[in-house]
């Protein structure tokens, strides 16, 4: 897919690998609908930075949680640029819960914002893809949905079946929509070069939007992690 002139959707786009990838996104020409929920003002200041430069970014704050948010979301992109091409799932909970004290409304909210949410955001967007006869999207997974965490099963659990969403979309919606997902591993955000970083996932962000013979692929960036190679000492989790 060619991007310049693109109309993208990235949920959670106001902080971490969401601006990451708002900015790859907009240096490539796409014209991207910010959404946020709880970081309206830092979505409006990257925005505001971004339309600076000359690039077209909207902020749509929305509860993910609540379908009838979802649907208001989509209405407004709709109003705002007509059409929409690219859907990037990125926004997610994550929360450190041992076994003992995870409770009934922790994995109820891991789960609508981690599983549901892309769900429902990718019903609205395939049937517009569909009518137009192309589209990409894009689920933000984790090396988690295949490494469980002991203190993190209802994010483990969230993740593992956003692979499956993504396999299974891709099966549904072929051969004019395009479904793959990137699992991140432990990401440093610390501005040293150990590790992974925003960059490496914007970079395979780029390449799955331009891979129109890729669908329903996961797209490991985690230097090894599943396979048991530890991350340098500063970005070890407990």
């Amino acid at each position: 897919m060619e991007l310049a002139g693109r109309i993208a959707l990235v949920t959670g786009g106001a902080r971490r690998l969401g601006a990451a990838m708002v900015r790859a996104l907009v240096a490539q020409g796409v014209h991207v609908a910010l959404h946020c929920h709880s970081s309206h003002p830092t979505a409006e200041t990257l925005a505001a930075e971004l339309r600076a430069g000359g690039g077209t970014v909207e902020v749509f704050p929305a509860d993910l949680r609540q379908r009838k948010d979802v649907d208001a979301l989509f209405e407004g992109i709709l109003r705002r640029f007509g059409t929409l091409h690219i859907l990037v799932n990125n926004a997610a909970v994550f929360e450190r819960r041992p076994w003992p004290e995870l409770t009934d409304a922790d994995w109820e909210q891991t789960l609508a914002v981690n599983l549901t949410a892309p769900f429902w955001c990718a019903r609205r967007a395939a049937r517009l893809m569909l009518a137009q006869g192309r589209g990409k999207i894009i689920n933000l997974a984790c090396v988690g949905g295949v490494r469980p965490w002991a203190a993190y099963l209802h994010y483990n659990v969230s993740k593992a079946g956003l692979i499956m969403l993504t396999e299974g979309l891709a099966k549904v919606l072929a051969p004019v929509v395009q479904v793959n997902a990137i699992a991140p591993g432990i990401v440093n955000l610390t501005g040293t070069p150990e590790g992974v970083t925003p960059e490496d996932i914007t970079q395979a962000l780029l390449y799955l939007l331009s891979a129109d013979a890729v669908t329903g692929e996961t797209l490991f960036v985690d230097a090894g992690y599943r396979l048991g190679l530890k991350p340098p000492a500063n970005l070890r989790q407990a």
